[in-house]
């Protein structure tokens, strides 16, 4: 039978992302999950990898590195990053996650939930290695419910059943992400209604279902924004004639998520962006170019939005995205 690390060394370590030191590795860290502070006792002998792709409104990232500390407290916690769990599973090494007055360590074979809401502290032994997913509250019910709160920082086994079944679909999801095409943002969506399933299971059923008519209907109007984000006229009519709802009834949708049809759109618009500006493959497209794709009609309307929603300038934020991975040679 194939172990639970052969059959997920192939996220760990592609050719494509060598290992970085730890100056680089927090700010990929802080991009890919959320703002941590670090502690390491050897920075200059640190070395780790980390990989992140999005599809669905789902993070899926990999992460191998040495011995460190990171956590957060409610001063490091802002509104971008408070909305959603992050589900880790154990490859090697050892990760203790305190939060909420409880201390998960995580062995192989191991998983966890932590809520990017609270306070919370994570401490990695040297050859940790891990995959996890980042997803929004609202996968799981109700933004305004906190369906995790007695579990978080709780172990729970990748064992036969459910848990396995579950973690393997989103392990080979993340390996065929790239190659998923038209179809990958609905298999990541079935897939996060497994997640559903078995957090619902191993939890003792007091997560809420999310497969809703409204949260259905909610996750087809994000994955049809994402899909004409480029669309520049992309707007709340559009959006509720295409899904042949009332504009009330569309806005209505958004306000229990805490957003705004527009809001989600900028969002969504600048975290691609984001993306865009951080990938090597894209050096030599301009900023104004990737503004234009994403759906902006003009590149200092796109600067003032993107400063505003990041505290940076883009090509700032370019150029420090591209000096990370200059640390990388």
């Amino acid at each position: 039978m194939t172990s639970l690390a052969e059959h997920t060394a192939d996220l760990l370590a592609p050719p494509r992302d060598p290992e970085v030191p730890f100056g680089a590795w927090t700010s990929a860290v802080r991009r890919s999950v959320m703002s941590f502070q670090f502690d390491c006792d050897r920075p200059r002998a640190f070395a780790g990898m980390i990989r992140d792709r999005s599809l669905g409104g789902v993070d899926f990232v990999n992460m191998a590195c040495a011995k460190h500390a990171a956590y957060r407290d409610h001063s490091a916690i802002s509104a971008a990053d408070a909305g959603f769990y992050v589900m880790t599973l154990q490859l090697s090494g050892e990760l203790r996650i305190a939060q909420d007055d409880r201390v998960a360590v995580l062995k192989p074979g191991l998983f966890a939930i932590y809520d990017s809401s609270r306070p919370a502290a994570l401490t990695a032994s040297d050859d940790y290695k891990s995959t996890c997913i980042r997803f929004p509250k609202e996968r799981l019910g109700s933004r305004n419910a906190d369906p995790l709160g007695g579990v978080t920082a709780t172990a729970f086994e990748y064992a036969p059943g459910l848990p396995s079944v579950v973690w393997d679909m989103l392990i080979s999801l993340n390996r065929n992400l790239d190659s998923l095409g038209a179809h990958g943002a609905v298999a990541v969506h079935n897939v996060m209604d497994l997640v559903s399933t078995m957090l619902r299971t191993e939890l003792g059923g007091n997560v809420e279902p999310s497969t809703t008519r409204r949260d259905v209907l909610l996750q087809r109007i994000r994955e049809y924004i994402d899909d004409h984000l480029g669309d520049p006229e992309l707007g709340p009519a559009q959006i509720a004639a295409a899904h042949y709802i009332s504009l009330r009834h569309l806005h209505n949708l958004f306000e229990q998520t805490d957003s705004s049809v527009a809001r989600w759109i900028r969002t969504r618009r600048i975290e691609l962006c984001q993306r865009d500006l951080s990938d090597p493959a894209m050096a030599g497209i301009t900023v104004s170019a990737i503004a234009a794709h994403r759906g902006f009609t003009s590149p200092s309307h796109f600067g003032q939005v993107f400063k505003r929603e990041t505290g940076q300038a883009p090509t700032e934020y370019r150029h420090q995205a591209m000096a990370n991975r200059v640390l990388l040679h």
